[in-house]
This record gives structure tokens, sequence and C-alpha cells, in this order.
């Protein structure tokens, strides 16, 4: 019986180290490769990870440097740009001023009827002139939607205008606007004008491209004249009236 458990203590022993001469000749020396291998590739993307990083950052600074150059030039354009028109403005301003002496000292020659029908004339060409060189201005430089936000501002005051309004008649309210607008807009208008004049009347939409800038509202005979062609004729009529042309 002793002997037998030596016997099996010495297979076991011999088990064993040949088990583990397999698992170091096959197994060990493979899995030491993989480690390696992969501590290589690690090694590999952690450099690489830098080397992009460095790229990225390198890559920031060109780009803020190109946006330094980029915010330096625009500013130099732009104080060009003003001073140039800075002396534009002066030069109009001395021209203007020296047409203008002139038309006074050739005004005081002529006789009074003639001045009247004179200026009379003149009048007429500079309010057709004037609201063209306006309509002009306005196109060039007014934001594209600036007709949405004046209109958009006096629907929120619109509340103020109903006293002056008799509702009891209303059957047809006419919304003329100087250029096209979108239909959401136009459909804001029409919203406001029914929460706030309440009957069974007819809502029309018409352009007139010969306004200036703005919109009418013909509320049955009551008209709203928010365009820029009535506040010029009310300006032209109060000059006319002071200098009793």
């Amino acid at each position: 019986m002793f002997s037998f458990n030596v016997l099996t203590i010495f297979s076991s022993i011999v088990n064993l180290l040949l088990l583990a001469w397999i698992i170091k000749r096959y197994f060990i020396g493979n899995l030491l490769r993989i480690m390696e291998e992969r501590k290589r590739k690690i090694e590999e993307t952690l450099k690489n990870a830098e080397e992009k990083l460095k790229e990225a950052e390198e890559l920031r600074k060109r780009r803020e440097e190109r946006l330094l150059s980029a915010r330096d030039e625009a500013a130099k354009i732009v104080e060009e740009a003003i001073g140039s028109a800075e002396k534009i403005k002066q030069e109009i301003i001395t021209k203007a001023e020296e047409e203008a002496e002139k038309i006074i000292l050739k005004a005081h020659d002529i006789a009074k009827a003639e001045r009247r029908r004179a200026l009379e004339t003149s009048r007429e060409e500079i309010v057709a002139l004037s609201k063209l060189i306006t309509r002009q201005f306005f196109i060039k430089f007014l934001p594209q939607n600036s007709q949405e936000i004046f209109l958009l501002s006096f629907l929120e005051d619109f509340e103020k205008y109903l006293p002056q309004l008799n509702t009891s008649s209303i059957k047809e309210i006419r919304f003329v606007s100087s250029n096209e607008l979108r239909s959401g807009i136009i459909n804001k208008v029409e919203e406001k004008l029914r929460k706030s004049l309440p009957g069974e009347w007819k809502f029309v939409y018409e352009e007139d491209p010969t306004m200036i800038l703005g919109f009418r509202i013909f509320i049955g005979e009551y008209l709203l004249d928010h365009s820029l062609d009535f506040h010029l004729n009310q300006i032209y009529q109060y000059i006319k009236e002071t200098e009793n042309i």
C-alpha cells in the first residue's frame, strides 16, 4: 500500500513537470509574444495619438494666427472705409454748401412771382427725385426683413388706433404693402385685425411697388397710412407752409 502511494506521487510529480514544460514550451512563449506585440501596438497607438495631438495643436495655433491676421486686416479695411466715407462726406457737404449759396444768390435776383413758380416746380422735381433716392437708399442699406420688423412693431401697438375707428360699418379691410411679404406675416396681420376688429369683413392684400417703404391699411373709409411717402409728403407740406411757397 505504501509503495503504491509513492509511485502515484512520483507519477503525479512527473506529470506535473511534464505539463509545466509543455505549458512553458508551447503556451508561455506565445503568450509572452502576444503580450509583447500588444504592448508594442499600444505604445505605437499612444505615440500616434501624441503626434496627432501635436499636429492638432499646431493646426489650432495656425488657425488662431490666421484669425488674428484676418481680424487685423478687417479692422484696417473698416478704418480705411470710414476714412474714405468721411472724405466723401466732407466733399459732398462742401459742394452742397457751394451750390446752396449759388442758388440763394440767384434767388434774390428773381422776382417774387417767378420765384414762387420756379420753387413750386423745383419742389415737385425734388419730391420725385428725393423719393427715388430714398427708395434706393432703403433698398441698399436696410435689412431685407426691415419691412416685416416695422409691420410687427405696428401690430403690437395697433390697439391705440381702435378709438379712432368706426367698427360697426366695416365691410372690407385692404392691406397694401410696398413690397412682397411672406405669407406668414400676411396671416399675422389678418389674425391681428380680426382679433381687434370683430365682424364679417373681407380681407384684401395688395402690393404697391410705387410706395417707398411701409404700408397702408384701409379700414372701411378710414386710412392708417404708415408709408414713408406719407411722412415725406408731410415734411414737404410743412416746409412749403413755413416758406410760404
